[in-house]
């Protein structure tokens, strides 16, 4: 009997393929990005969990959400899901305070309701640079996030008290002033710099721990092949091995 594993799949730093779907008028399902997504849904029933910029530079232009064209007919199979991850590239939300960060993320959550659908708001959140911003815990309840990921690096976190940390490179989960933190595990487009055999030793090593896997990518990194490749190779071998529970993005 295969054991049973959660599995939770995110894209970081979205935003330029809105831009181009919405300037070209392109399906999502016919679109280079979100194309992957669908086929995740088809081929492993895995949603998606994507996190987006307010703005960014597209062809030396900067744009912003707010020309997103609607696309709630498209999201009808519940395939994909949105989420804040920062107002820009250079703006993480630990860089504001807590009052700053609120007025970023809400500018974020009000176009994702426009274009999307309040439905389609993520439940689990990975802010700009693993920003820890416990202090919204009453700002993210309006939106039902229940959960921040933090850092897949050895530090564990950031800004979380010490015990934090250990129960996040322990068990890879921990709570802090009522708000869960999950660790990030895997990033695909590290996995593209080792030989398979490298990749698979490491997933099963995740799994002497815990029962579930976070992984991750960004969008500008899935435009490599290889990346691609790799990531539908690690969930191949995930469905083969382990009977997975997906857990909304």
């Amino acid at each position: 009997m295969k054991k049973k594993i959660n599995l939770h799949f995110s894209v970081d730093d979205v935003f330029k393929s809105l831009i181009e779907v919405t300037d070209k008028n392109i399906e999502l399902k016919k679109h280079w990005f979100f194309s992957n997504f669908y086929k995740l849904w088809k081929n492993y029933k895995i949603q998606t969990g994507l996190y987006l910029f307010y703005s960014g530079k597209v062809d030396g232009e900067i744009r912003n959400l707010s020309e997103i064209r609607n696309i709630k007919k498209e999201l009808k199979e519940n395939w994909i899901f949105f989420g804040p991850h920062a107002l820009n590239t250079s703006s993480p939300p630990h860089k504001f305070s807590p009052k700053v960060q609120k007025q970023h993320l809400s500018k974020i959550y009000s176009e994702i309701s426009r274009f999307a659908g309040s439905k389609y708001f993520v439940k689990k959140v990975r802010l700009h640079e693993y920003s820890e911003s416990f202090e919204l815990k009453n700002f993210f309840k309006k939106y039902k996030v229940s959960t921040l990921f933090t850092t897949d690096k050895i530090v564990g976190a950031h800004r979380l008290p010490r015990k934090n940390k250990e129960d996040l490179l322990n068990y890879g989960i921990t709570k802090f002033r009522n708000l869960k933190f999950i660790r990030t595990d895997l990033r695909i487009e590290m996995l593209t710099k080792n030989k398979k055999i490298l990749n698979q030793k490491k997933i099963l090593n995740i799994f002497t721990k815990k029962k579930f896997i976070t992984i991750y990518s960004h969008e500008y990194e899935l435009k490599r092949k290889k990346c691609r490749s790799i990531l539908f190779e690690t969930l191949d071998f995930l469905s083969k091995n382990f009977d997975i529970h997906l857990t909304k993005p």
